[in-house]
């Protein structure tokens, strides 16, 4: 059983574009099987969102002018009166590239091509808030074993069902963490 506890860390750094999978031994309430996508980490600033948390209500509801009736996401317990945006669409000008076809950032012109889905193979995802770390936090967390850092894509960061997010990351570490997917959710219910 103590093998099966033990977490191994994976040799990635937490840098932008990288995923942080929650461990689900740690059973965080707030980052219980989540996956924040790192779209900023520097010396000063590390800054994510939570890729996986849907809220119970739609863009338009959360966000005053925005007309978009897909779900919003809680970033994390950061801002929750600042908005934030992830897509595939590379012409946004007010847009950084995160990881190949993975956008921050929107504008108006980004706002109406969404508010009207224009373009049939673009994904997005709105967020309030985020989630971040103070210097040195996050890699004090990684060392006591609440994440593991994985290589972001688009397909599990915009294309995945918000339900299979986290599965589909564990998948993605590889064989010797697929004992995590029989973890219940809540661990206190074993």
């Amino acid at each position: 059983m103590r093998s099966l506890l033990n977490v191994k860390h994976t040799l990635l750094k937490p840098i932008a574009g990288r995923l942080l999978i929650s461990v689900p031994f740690y059973n965080d309430p707030f980052f219980n099987r989540s996956v924040v996508l790192l779209i900023e980490k520097d010396y000063d600033n590390c800054m994510g969102l939570i890729i996986n948390q849907e809220l119970n209500c739609t863009v338009r509801q959360a966000l005053t002018g925005i007309k978009i009736d897909m779900p919003v996401f809680v970033g994390g317990p950061v801002m929750h009166h600042s908005a934030f945006a992830l897509h595939n669409f590379e012409k946004c000008k007010l847009s950084e590239e995160i990881l190949p076809h993975v956008y921050t950032g929107y504008d108006e012109l980004l706002l109406a091509i969404f508010e009207h889905s224009k373009i049939p193979k673009m994904d997005f995802k709105f967020f309030i808030g985020y989630s971040g770390w103070e210097p040195g936090q996050l890699e004090n967390e990684i060392k006591k074993k609440m994440w593991v850092v994985a290589e972001g894509n688009e397909e599990i960061i915009l294309k995945t069902p918000t339900q299979k997010v986290w599965e589909k990351a564990v998948k993605s570490l590889g064989k010797e963490y697929a004992h995590w997917l029989e973890v219940p959710k809540n661990i206190h219910d074993n």
